[in-house]
């Protein structure tokens, strides 16, 4: 039974039809297997040196360098095994010696055609593109960043504090009893009260003795998140200053944010009442109700460049604890 090598190799693909080296093999094949058409099978011994004749009737010696004859012998047992693409025989595929080692045969169509690719301008191009996106998306990446930052914060201790002033009230009583009227205190008397009253409740790390840049005496707490809120009592109650990095002396309506406390209220003419649903509130002194006060107002009021911005919590806790749009960030 003879082979038909010529169409065995074209049929697996392997080859371009053009390809020099593909019609040298195959010729070489072709006369191999004429001179051997009696015994030769596919899966045969193909020596290196036997003699053979063109078909004019030259005799010739067909000398078969190991590399070309070890790849005929694999082509044709893959042949007759019915290996087809997926096998050993396809373009991109690596066959395998006796020996188990990947090896390839070089016989792949040669692809001319230049590989794309970016210039160096298009990468600058692109690069300054992105560059320019970022420098304008960034700052405002990082202001809502801090935004959310400052009313997580702000939240949280607003909760904190005020929970600490319930567990305080269920155990040392009515608050018209914590704070004694027309009396001044001291910085250590102050820090007596806190021990008392609010350090059982909510943890702090260190105190000290701040005095605003009103002059109004007070201490400086430092609680565990690294923000700190600044506390000083009146014979009416205390005022309290949140500050969100830290910085007790930084006035930023960033950073710095106006709550009070307010005791019970003796009155001969009403019962006795709270002056807000909490123990502690936002900051709203001499406020007549009204939003845009919070803005307007002269003393207190929100705005770019205020020094004592008192409103400004108001303002946040009105728009449900996040900084409005309208906010002098």
């Amino acid at each position: 039974m003879n082979c038909k090598t010529d169409k065995i190799l074209r049929e697996t693909g392997h080859f371009s039809k053009k390809s020099k080296i593909f019609e040298k093999v195959v010729k070489r094949v072709q006369l191999r297997i004429q001179a051997h058409s009696s015994s030769l099978r596919c899966g045969g011994s193909l020596r290196k040196d036997d003699t053979m004749r063109h078909s004019e009737g030259a005799a010739r010696r067909i000398s078969f360098n190991k590399r070309s004859f070890t790849f005929v012998q694999l082509c044709i047992q893959a042949y007759t095994s019915s290996l087809r693409c997926g096998g050993s025989l396809c373009k991109d595929d690596k066959v395998y010696n006796n020996d188990g080692k990947k090896r390839f045969f070089g016989f792949q169509p040669r692809n001319d055609k230049k590989k794309a690719a970016f210039t160096l301008a298009e990468v600058l191009i692109t690069l300054g593109i992105i560059g320019i996106v970022a420098a304008m998306t960034l700052p405002t990446l990082i202001a809502n960043y801090q935004k959310k930052v400052v009313e997580t914060r702000l939240i949280s201790f607003y909760s904190k504090i005020n929970q600490a002033y319930r567990m305080s009230y269920a155990e040392n009583g009515d608050t018209v009893y914590w704070i004694e009227t027309n009396k001044t205190y001291s910085y250590e008397e102050m820090v007596d009260w806190l021990e008392k009253y609010i350090f059982p409740y909510m943890k702090h790390l260190s105190v000290k003795k701040c005095i605003s840049y009103s002059g109004q005496l007070g201490v400086c707490v430092t609680i565990p998140d690294g923000s700190l809120y600044w506390f000083s009592i009146d014979g009416n109650g205390q005022d309290v200053l949140y500050f969100v990095n830290g910085k007790w002396d930084d006035p930023n309506p960033r950073n710095r944010f106006a709550f009070n406390f307010s005791k019970r209220i003796v009155d001969s003419y009403f019962d006795n009442r709270k002056q807000s649903i909490n123990f502690l509130d936002p900051y709203v002194f001499n406020w007549d109700g009204r939003r845009e006060s919070l803005f307007t107002n002269g003393t207190w009021g929100c705005k770019k460049g205020c020094k004592n911005c008192g409103y400004c919590t108001k303002l946040i806790q009105l728009n449900g604890w996040t900084i409005p749009d309208d906010y002098p960030w």
